[in-house]
């Protein structure tokens, strides 16, 4: 059976098991409880792969642990280690009265194909050459059983009367012999109570320097003994029961009917992501946080549609294979031209991705595309479906985002915003306001336009109606001959007076009712400009569906109450009028009937002279009152130009201050990255509006159309508010084919503002090196997306430099390679090591001197990071004549001799 390698993964390794061979145990040593014991072993939680056969002082009971599985037991497990429990001739104390035995573990790094020998040096090179005790009387006696025994009495006695000299143990464990291939933990428990009883800090510290991680079984204070632990270094709390009896190890129990019973006592939280060897269990001094996590359940685990489970590569120019492919990070290296890029080109097409999968030549795309015909692609789920989402990103596709060419990185920042569901509805609202507010201001600048012209027409009239000086001089005139010719007339004193002082009433009721005529009208129209026209929903966009419906069915039900009452209360004050006018029009109708008033008409319409300078009198008065009536017109038009411009150049602002609204709702962040929403104002498109309408050949039209503005808002406004006036007043001369009020309407109507946005992440993004910007687009394009699908980046150290390489991208792969899998082709080795990938792709073209099995022209080999052979030059077939590590060495880094060359010139500290 093929063996499945998907690199660094997470398993539970509980690393504190005791056997009934332990000096301190309570199994009972018996061959029946032995029996049991490998029977609860191999019927332990499922994801226990590795675990440590923990002994006090002697190995015996890991060699009989490993006698069992020779005879094929066992098989659950994928890695025992030896561990020797030693207890330090150093007290802690957990309260005044008891002291404790502080216990240092040594794991050991055996090579299971010659373990007979290996168990033969341990017993031989490292136990027999420990002293039994650091006292006088038995500085000389080795460290057995036997001695325990014939000291203590019994082996147990002696045990506990006994401890080894600690020194003595360290001093062997960090010689040359050993220090390779042993592992070293303490327990917390009783190393944290050393300080207590006036015991010596610097005692304790030494002891945390000589191990690797520690030991606890309380998982409730599990964090935080970790946090107190943080406080001397980055070492870990491993969690294990520390078992010593089937109470803890009941995972092999039957019930009175001989039923199976589940596991009630035994637990293990210790997750270790790494290779079940010696070397994998060494990654946890490298990278502690990257490789342990203490938790009930399987970290990192990604859904089944989330992550792609293999790829079989079936083309004859590859070895026919399978590559696994681990749940988080995936690096594909290799050489110039071995196939790196292809295979995750081909991947990414066979997956149907939103972008091309293109190289620099024809051929090579071809080829490409003929892989894909022979590639197939099992998901995490055991599905084969190649309409699943990734994503991916090509050679420069972040650097050449960066550049903006086409607004691409502005439609990308825009898009990101609208994933949210509230942001694109106040975008959404924003266009919406846009194009309304447009409409009315064209509505608007129409009427006053028309106003103005109306105003014109109002002035033109009433300089036709001549001098109002001198029409009020030739009233006077005529009034005085009128009074000169009434004194001839038939008709005595009294008659006359009564009936002049009837004329009167009579014009000035007329005039009267031409006044309320007029305002009634008015006032009519009003009906029309009801104040609760406006729209809300541009107000309410931030609500709830739910708050939104109630609002807008309120506001409904509300504007439709107010209109039908607005309308009543406009009738009732036109009724007003109307009553005024009808009480006039019947006094009118009254003096009519006098006889005083009919008896002076007729007098005077039978004296000729008298009724020509009454006609004329009339016609100047009339002209008077004409002037009088025109000049409150022009006031009212003056009033209601002076309201629309006020109102259209607010509308205007308003394309400005709706988004200053909204920006702050716009705005989002992850981490140290932000996008910050704007108004920007398109001042190339303002300033080619200006260039193409207005005529430049005046000082006064180049002022005009060069006066900067500079992104500077109120300088636009003041600028717009300016030719707005000259337009409406036609002070400003425009290139042929263009008119006052069509410019008007391009300029006040036209929004020169559009919702921008600024990306920061410490320094504006302008402002970054080209690598810092391809960095900062590749944190866009996975940070904000609400995308869970894999990763495809095909080397992304090509858009960035080194320090940012390191600075930046390792963290940011370290951190999204645990929401989200990766694949990525890699030159660099900060990504591959860096970032700790878990699982590494080597690939190889074959040639003279890196030869393919059966000579195919690509081949891949895959594992983890911590996977080492030393090279053996005698293996013909390059990829397996040495481990991942050594290939990551030598491709990333020149071979272990360039590596070492390089440090002794850096000659770091």
């Amino acid at each position: 059976m093929t063996k499945i390698v998907r690199g660094s993964e997470w398993r539970i390794w509980d690393l504190h098991i005791h056997t009934p061979e332990s000096i301190c145990q309570d199994y009972k040593n018996t061959p029946e409880n032995w029996d049991k014991f490998i029977n609860c072993l191999e019927n332990l939680l499922e994801d226990v792969k590795v675990i440590g056969i923990t002994d006090y002082y002697f190995i015996d009971g890991y060699e009989k642990v490993m006698a069992y599985k020779a005879k094929g037991r066992l098989k659950n497990l994928e890695k025992i280690f030896p561990i020797l429990e030693f207890r330090i001739d150093t007290f802690g104390s957990g309260n005044e009265n008891r002291l404790q035995k502080i216990n240092l573990h040594i794991l050991f790094d055996i090579d299971e194909s010659k373990l007979e020998d290996e168990i033969k040096k341990i017993r031989e090179e490292f136990i027999d050459n420990i002293k039994i005790s650091k006292l006088e009387a038995h500085k000389t006696k080795k460290l057995s059983k036997e001695k325990f025994s014939e000291i203590g009495g019994t082996v147990k006695d002696g045990f506990e009367s006994l401890i080894p000299s600690t020194e003595e143990v360290l001093e062997l464990v960090n010689s040359t012999a050993w220090k390779d291939k042993t592992f070293l933990f303490l327990g917390y428990k009783e190393w944290s109570n050393l300080e207590k009883n006036q015991q010596l800090k610097p005692l304790k510290d030494h002891l945390y320097s000589q191990v690797k991680a520690f030991f606890s079984n309380n998982i409730e204070s599990n964090e935080k003994n970790q946090n107190w632990l943080n406080e001397f270094g980055n070492k870990k709390l491993l969690h294990s029961l520390d078992i010593h009896s089937f109470k803890y190890l009941d995972s092999y129990e039957f019930d009175e009917n001989g039923n199976k019973k589940s596991i009630e006592n035994y637990h293990c939280h210790t997750w270790i992501k790494a290779d079940p060897t010696f070397n994998g269990l060494k990654q946890i001094d490298y990278e502690p946080d990257e490789r342990v996590i203490i938790e009930q359940i399987k970290p990192q685990e990604k859904a089944g549609y989330q992550a792609i489970d293999s790829v079989t590569i079936t083309h004859s120019d590859f070895t026919h294979q399978t590559l696994y492919l681990n749940q988080n990070l995936n690096c594909i290296i290799g050489g110039r031209s071995t196939g790196k890029s292809v295979l995750l080109g081909a991947i990414a097409k066979k997956l149907n991705c939103d972008k091309p999968v293109k190289f620099g030549n024809q051929e090579y795309t071809d080829f490409v595309n003929a892989i894909v015909s022979g590639l197939s692609i099992t998901w995490k789920d055991g599905v084969e479906n190649n309409d699943r989402n990734i994503e991916y990103f090509p050679q420069s596709y972040m650097y050449q985002l960066a550049k903006n060419k086409d607004g691409e990185l502005d439609k990308l920042v825009e898009e990101i915003i609208k994933q949210d569901i509230v942001k694109n509805q106040l975008i959404t609202n924003y266009d919406s306001f846009s194009s309304e507010n447009n409409s009315d201001i064209t509505t608007k600048i129409n009427k006053l336009f028309q106003l103005q012209e109306d105003l014109i027409k109002r002035k033109l009239k009433l300089k036709e109606k001549g001098d109002e000086k001198g029409i009020k001089n030739e009233i006077e005139k005529l009034t005085k001959e009128l009074s000169e010719l009434k004194l001839k007339i038939q008709i005595s004193e009294q008659e006359l007076e009564e009936y002049n002082k009837l004329k009167l009433q009579l014009e000035e009721l007329t005039k009267t009712n031409e006044t309320y005529n007029t305002q009634i009208s008015k006032i009519q129209a009003l009906k029309e400009k009801f104040f609760l026209n406006k729209d809300i929903d541009f107000d309410i966009v931030s609500l709830s569906d739910a708050n939104r419906s109630d609002i807008k069915s309120s506001f409904e039900k509300l504007r439709e109450k107010f209109q039908n009452e607005w309308e009543s209360e406009i009738d009732k004050i036109s009724l007003k009028n109307s009553v005024i006018v009808k009480a006039n029009s019947e006094a009118i109708n009254e003096i009519e009937k006098n006889p005083n008033f009919i008896k002076g008409i007729e007098a005077f319409k039978n004296n000729k002279q008298y009724k020509e300078v009454e006609e004329k009198l009339k016609n100047q008065r009339d002209k008077l009152a004409d002037i009088t009536l025109i000049k409150k017109e022009i006031e009212e038009f003056i009033l209601q130009i002076d309201s629309f411009k006020t109102s259209i150049k607010q509308a205007h602002r308003n394309f400005y201050i709706k988004i200053e609204e909204i920006k702050e709702s716009l705005k989002i962040s992850e981490g140290k990255l932000e996008i910050l929403a704007f108004p920007k104002l398109k001042s190339n498109e303002f300033k080619e509006l200006l260039n193409w309408s207005i005529n430049q050949q005046s000082d006064e039209g180049k002022r005009i159309v060069n006066t900067p503005i500079e992104n500077k808002v109120e300088d636009y406004f003041k600028l717009t508010n300016e030719i707005f006036e000259k337009l409406l007043n036609a002070n400003i001369t425009l290139k042929g084919g263009n008119e006052h009020l069509g410019l008007a309407l391009k300029l006040m109507a036209t929004n020169f503002f559009q919702i921008s946005y600024k990306i920061l992440y410490e320094d504006t993004f302008n402002q970054m090196s080209e690598g810092k910007k391809a960095f900062v687009v590749l944190m866009l394009l996975l940070d904000f997306s609400d995308k869970d699908c894999p990763i495809l980046i095909d080397q992304p150290e090509d858009d960035l430099d080194n320090r940012a390489i390191y600075k930046e991208l390792v963290k940011y792969l370290k951190k999204k390679k645990k929401e989200r899998q990766i694949i990525v082709v890699t030159h660099n080795p900060n990504i591959v090591v860096g970032a700790d990938s878990e699982q590494v792709i080597v690939a190889n073209q074959n040639g003279i001197d890196t030869k393919n099995r059966n000579g195919t022209k690509f081949q891949y080999i895959t594992g983890s990071l911590e996977n080492t052979k030393e090279t053996d030059a005698k293996i013909n077939i390059i990829l397996e004549r040495q481990g991942i590590k050594e290939h990551v060495c030598e491709i990333l880094e020149g071979g272990n001799e360039a590596f070492k060359q390089r440090e002794k010139k850096y000659d770091i500290k």
